[in-house]
This record gives structure tokens, C-alpha cells and sequence, in this order.
């Protein structure tokens, strides 16, 4: 019996190393530490209004490795996005405050965490983000709240501002 679990556990190990079994994997490097719920398809933290202060925390809990693309958008608020999964497909549309109109800028079919600068204004939300993985598409406008000044990530995504 000993040599029949210690055998299925080398099995099981071997099909972990190659890659094998189990559900997909969420997220891109730490990304799997984030507690995602079950309709979640990404996590955002605020990092601050034109900078975006120490990211060491993010990095060593939900990163892997610190180098992170970052899209400029207008001179606001600073945003941390990770997908859920490595195969989302991200498109950046730049909203524009005349006609309210999407343009896109930026598509990547295998997103990554990434940063993004935009919101110079508070009243309007400049960028669009829209993230899509198999027929499911989740899209917001990142934002904080005139009410009560906390971030806002739309109904797909959580928040892991510190």
C-alpha cells in the first residue's frame, strides 16, 4: 500500500512538472495567490495620483517579476490590472470627454499586469478597459468614487488597493 501511494504521488508530481491535469491555472506569475471569487475576472488596485508609490507589495505578493508595461492615458491616477487568466485578451480605449466616443489605442491578445495613468479629471473617466476570455468579456472604467473616494473596478473585478 506504501509503494502504491508513494508511486501515485510521483505520478501525480511528474503531471504537475509537465503541466497536466487539473483546471487552468488563474493569472500570469503570482497572480494564483490573488483570491479571486468565482465571477472575477481581474484584480485592480489604486496606486496614487500621478505616481505610483512603492509597488514592492504587489510585486512580491501577486507578481512575478517587476518590470510592467505602463499605458498613458492623460496625467491622473495611477492603476494596477491583472488578469485573471494568461489567454485574456485586452483591448485600452481612450474615452474622449466631447462625444463620449471609445477609441481604441492599445490590444493585446495574451494580456499581462500591466499600470495605467489616466483620469486627469474627476468627473470623467478616460480610459476603458476590456478584458476577454472565451465569449466573456468584462469591461470598466476605473475610477474613484466622488462619494466616499474609494476605487472603483466594476462588477468583474477585485479590488486589492492597500
Amino acid at each position: 500500500m506504501k509503494k502504491l501511494l508513494a508511486l501515485a504521488a510521483a505520478l501525480s508530481c511528474l503531471l504537475s512538472l509537465a503541466g497536466c491535469g487539473g483546471s487552468p491555472e488563474p493569472g500570469t506569475g503570482g497572480a494564483d495567490s490573488i483570491p479571486f471569487q468565482e465571477n472575477q475576472l481581474y484584480a485592480a488596485a489604486y496606486l496614487g495620483y500621478q505616481e505610483t508609490g512603492d509597488l514592492s507589495f504587489y510585486t512580491e505578493n501577486y507578481l512575478d517579476g517587476g518590470d510592467l508595461p505602463v499605458h498613458h492615458v492623460s496625467s491622473g491616477d495611477y492603476y494596477l490590472i491583472i488578469p485573471r487568466y494568461e489567454d485574456m485578451t485586452v483591448q485600452l480605449y481612450q474615452n474622449d470627454i466631447q462625444t463620449g466616443d471609445p477609441v481604441l489605442f492599445y490590444e493585446e491578445p495574451a494580456c499581462r499586469p500591466f499600470l495605467i495613468q489616466c483620469n486627469v479629471s474627476d468627473i470623467f473617466p478616460d480610459v476603458t478597459i476590456r478584458l476577454t476570455r472565451q465569449g466573456e468579456t468584462a469591461e470598466f472604467s476605473p475610477f474613484l468614487s466622488l462619494e466616499n473616494g474609494k476605487p472603483e473596478f466594476g462588477d468583474r473585478g477585485l479590488d486589492i488597493t492597500r
